[in-house]
């Protein structure tokens, strides 16, 4: 018997290569972990926020993100956990967002930065509704650690804003009751209005958020 060759065969149909980092019809890249948490806490906000906290559990997130309970359990082994980084990751950005604000004022009157802080505090809940209604609610769900590193989150928060109001009123220097009590203020009001407010609707946020830095600091002097 004759042994087959290679000019036996006939040489198979040329095909078009993919150019490099071309992706195929129909393939979708795998998220990465930071994008799939992102991703898990949005839509853990979302169904808080239309079904309420107590119909939630991380079965029901599964069925609601389409995938296995083992697969979402990866990246958060029990809900309180998951709770507990919505909120904790929500307060810091910000606390982060309105230490920037400040920061980067120019204008030498001190009223500036409170009114930045305003600002981009509203701007911020505003941005990300479900995660700020979460937070609000925290405090009542008593964390881990009975709350204490939320009340700590907290507290680096509204420190940073009342360190602002000193600096716009000297006089508070000696009232420190009287300056916590504007600053806790100051946050309730702008959390009052995130509750209500929309973005694009007929009272700006801008200019809301300048009413009530103007009426803090009014108290403060």
């Amino acid at each position: 018997m004759r042994s087959i060759s290679t000019r036996d065969i006939e040489p198979a149909e040329s095909r078009p290569g993919r150019a490099e980092g071309e992706l195929r019809n129909g393939y979708r890249p795998r998220l990465t972990t930071l994008e799939r948490s992102r991703e898990i806490r949005e839509t853990a906000a979302r169904f808080i926020a239309s079904q309420g906290l107590w119909r939630f559990s991380m079965l029901a997130l599964a069925r609601h993100l389409n995938c296995l309970l083992p697969t979402l359990c990866y990246y958060y082994k029990k809900r309180e956990e998951l709770i507990a980084d919505i909120a904790f990751r929500h307060i810091d950005h910000l606390r982060i967002r309105t230490d920037l604000a400040m920061a980067e004022v120019t204008d030498e009157k001190p009223d500036a930065a409170v009114n930045a802080f305003a600002r981009e505090y509203l701007l911020a809940a505003l941005a990300e509704p479900d995660f700020h209604r979460l937070m609000l609610r925290y405090p009542g769900l008593a964390g881990p650690d009975g709350g204490r590193t939320f009340v700590a989150y907290h507290e680096a928060l509204r420190a940073g804003l009342e360190q602002r109001l000193m600096a716009c009123a000297p006089g508070l220097a000696g009232q420190p009751g009287t300056a916590n009590a504007l600053s806790h203020a100051m946050l309730d009001m702008l959390d009052g209005a995130s509750a209500w407010m929309r973005p694009y609707g007929l009272v700006k946020p801008v200019t809301y958020a300048a009413m009530i830095a103007a009426w803090v600091l009014q108290q403060a002097r």
